[in-house]
């Protein structure tokens, strides 16, 4: 499984463009790493003392002001974000009821619940999530976090303690992606051995007095209505 590149001078910029350009054998790579690279020349501090919430302006903003032209930007933000919402779907189905979890009934969900101008539609969300599968986690944990980071001087809670607290989600998150697989026949843990993690040895920082409910992932589920329009997945049992 390829390691997350935290030992970047930024690793949080370094982590957002693997998620922005999760691939390891094509012209993501030099992407992600450009992506790093105009965060770093940009106005870094802008981010700081926004108390790490991050919009999808401010990434544009940066990104453009530092020379770097990724004319595909949108479309991977727009990928990414719908991706990470499917699995953070299939995470509250897992939850709720876990014989209705699958892939095809978080893309049930997802389309009932697609936000104004997000990306909508069996084939594109099926797309979406096979290009953006190595990294799900990642975007699932961006999405029940709704894009924000925390800071709190006041218990000495900073962006970087945050960041890695957001990476304890992923893990989570991962772990119930490559671990836990429905009951039924042939089937198949929600991601694939090669994902992007953390690297060996690494650890979460150790909780203080005082800091906020972050770490962790959330239990979330879903409502009777959604549920209601729900199959269970595999094929139906055949009549005798």
């Amino acid at each position: 499984m390829p390691d997350l590149p935290l030992d970047y001078p930024e690793p949080f910029a370094a982590t957002l463009g693997v998620m922005l350009y999760p691939g390891v054998d094509n012209d993501d790579p030099p992407r992600a790493r450009a992506f790093a690279a105009g965060w770093l020349a940009g106005p870094l501090q802008r981010f700081h003392d926004a108390g790490y919430k991050l919009s999808y302006d401010t990434v544009v903003q940066i990104a453009t002001e530092a020379g770097f032209e990724f004319h595909d930007l949108d479309e991977r933000w727009a990928a990414g974000t719908a991706t990470g919402e499917l699995f953070k779907v299939l995470w509250a189905l897992f939850n709720t009821r876990r014989s209705l979890t699958s892939w095809n009934n978080a893309i049930r969900i997802a389309e009932a619940n697609a936000r104004p101008r997000a990306r909508s539609g069996r084939s594109a969300q099926w797309e979406d999530r096979t290009r953006f599968l190595s990294v799900a986690h990642l975007w699932a944990a961006w999405m029940i976090r709704e894009g924000q980071f925390t800071t709190d001087p006041n218990v000495e809670y900073d962006g970087l303690d945050d960041f890695q607290s957001f990476l304890a989600e992923a893990e989570i998150l991962r772990d119930f992606g490559q671990t836990w697989r429905p009951s039924r026949a042939r089937s198949k843990p929600f991601l694939p051995a090669d994902v992007w993690r953390v690297p060996d040895g690494w650890r979460p920082p150790d909780r203080r007095p005082g800091w906020p409910e972050t770490g962790k992932v959330p239990i979330m589920t879903l409502s009777d209505d959604l549920m209601a329009r729900l199959k269970p997945a595999g094929r139906p049992p055949k009549r005798r």
